[in-house]
């Protein structure tokens, strides 16, 4: 990964880390509940996909963080998985950080039993949530896999 892919994969991150904090004062100690007005996929086990986070999450987001700086930039594979593994990962870390900069609802609280708006994997002690699995293995699978080998 060349500088300028690494400051490119860092600047989204921040990006994700500063949507985290918008979003935790935006619904407080809730979560994905906070507004009863919103639409609802219900999902296998429990899971919940609200209307915000359609929007956000599989709309403006990768609009924003992939197609946007394809545009700007000129398509090219590398430059797509890159982007892509970096959206995967932005928006895991985003999650999580809800939970670091949440005054309303601390990561004391991440865990099965007081977070229950999505699924969780269990095994012994490590308790993550299954989303969080999927998408850092795939974002990995991504840069060792196709991004690695996609030439310029």
């Amino acid at each position: 990964m060349s500088v300028k892919e690494l400051l490119i994969f860092l600047v989204i991150q921040l990006a994700f880390v500063s949507w985290s904090f918008w979003e935790a004062y935006m619904e407080g100690d809730t979560g994905w509940k906070w507004n009863p007005k919103w639409w609802r996929i219900n999902l296998p086990r429990g899971y919940t996909y609200t209307a915000y986070h359609v929007w956000a999450f599989l709309i403006f987001a990768p609009i924003v963080f992939i197609v946007l700086p394809l545009l700007i930039a000129g398509f090219s594979w590398r430059f797509f998985w890159l982007l892509l593994a970096a959206v995967l990962l932005g928006t895991t870390l985003e999650d999580f950080m809800w939970f670091v900069v949440n005054p309303s609802y601390p990561l004391s609280k991440w865990n099965p039993s007081e977070t229950k708006w999505y699924p969780w994997f269990k095994l012994g002690r490590l308790h993550l949530p299954i989303s969080y699995i999927v998408k850092i293995t795939l974002a990995t699978l991504i840069l060792i896999g196709p991004f690695a080998i996609s030439q310029n």
